[in-house]
Formats: structure tokens, sequence, C-alpha cells
């Protein structure tokens, strides 16, 4: 199933908004799904949910703090917030805006970090030609990533027995940098501490190899 992630921090709205597109996509997108959630209260925790829950496309409100959670606490950032945070880990991944505020020097500044920024009332107006669209870039998303998903276990399972190459191991790398390592940070301190990482992992993956051939042989 493939999962459009709506968040809006006010109930009434975000839930309204969500039937009206659920409509319109069990009509002519059954494969599609929409999961709505308030904001979380840590902007980190958008990561692990986009994954565990396959959401392939992300329209976010830009107010995300009108609202309280559920603990009576308000985030403390903006749905332009947010999309800088994700790009840091998701380069080609939709995430569009669809508020009623206007347009601020803050979400100004955000722009072309979303795919798209639109007033609630000009999605509604054209809402069959902007919803085919977003799946559009979903599909193109979802295809690609889950492409690249499997040749990275390709790829790990042809190491771990013993099939390791220079190609396969920068191919490998390249992989996981651009599926784990963020895109935009130039934070090449964390860059250099994941390269370190793997690089200890591989290490392990052969010394586990030669014990093996070892112990083969020596039957």
């Amino acid at each position: 199933m493939k999962n459009i992630g709506l968040i809006d921090d006010k109930d009434k709205s975000r839930r309204a908004f969500m039937l009206k597109l659920k409509l319109k996509i069990e009509e002519q997108h059954p494969e599609w799904n929409i999961l709505d959630s308030k904001p979380f209260k840590e902007i980190d925790d958008y990561r692990q949910w986009i994954l565990e829950n396959d959401i392939s496309i992300l329209i976010v409100d830009e107010r995300l703090d009108e609202e309280s959670l559920n603990d009576g606490t308000y985030v403390n950032y903006f749905g332009s917030d947010l999309v800088i945070e994700l790009r840091n880990y998701f380069k080609d991944f939709p995430i569009y805006c669809i508020t009623n505020v206007e347009i601020t020097d803050k979400l100004r500044k955000a722009l072309h970090y979303f795919n798209l920024i639109l007033s609630r009332q000009k999605f509604d107006a054209d809402i069959d030609n902007y919803l085919n669209s977003f799946i559009k870039t979903g599909i193109s998303f979802y295809t690609e990533y889950k492409k690249e998903l499997l040749r990275l276990s390709e790829l790990s399972n042809i190491i771990a027995n013993g099939g390791e190459t220079p190609e396969n191991l920068n191919e490998l790398q390249s992989l996981q940098y651009k599926l784990v390592i963020p895109h935009i940070t130039e934070d090449t301190k964390s860059r250099e501490q994941y390269l370190e990482g793997l690089e200890k992992q591989i290490n392990v993956i052969k010394s586990m190899q030669d014990e093996l051939t070892k112990l083969l042989k020596s039957e």
C-alpha cells in the first residue's frame, strides 16, 4: 500500500480535509491510502514515521503550533522548518504545503524545499488535477526508493557471501549514503563517522568469512 501522510495540528480541519482526499483517492487511486496525524512533539520523529508507514507523499500545513498536542503542549516548529529537516534525509521525497496562511518571509525562504506550496482554496478549486499531480510524484518516488532498497539488500547479500569487489563496495556505500546520510547538511563529521562505521561492518563480515573458510578447511 502506498500512503499519503497528512500533518496538521487542527483536528477538525485535518480530518475534514482527509475525508475529502479519501473520497477522491478511493475513486481514482484505490491503491493509495491516507494517514493523518497531529504534529509530532519532536521533529526528529518524522523520519521513522515516514519509513515505517511507507509514506510516499507528505502534505503539511505551515502553522503547526496553533492547536495543542494531546499532552497540552505546543510544537515549536512550522511546516517550513519540518521540510528543511526532512530534506537532510529525503532529497526527492514529495513534500507539499497546503495552508491558509499568507506567504510569510519564513515560508518564502523554504519555497525551494517544497515540491509546491498552495492555498487550501486554490487546491480545493482544482483538486482532481492537483491530486493527480501529487500521486504521479509519489509513484515516481515510491518506485525509485523501493528499487534502491532492493539493490541495497542484493549488494549486502553478495558481499556477505564473498562476492566483494571494489565496484559493488562503492555502489553499496553510494546507496547507503543516499538512503541514510543527509543530502543538504554540511556536517561532514557525521558523514565521516557513518562511513567509518560502514567500513567496520564490512570488516566484521570479512572476518567472519575468513573464520568460516578456516573452519571448513579444517573439517
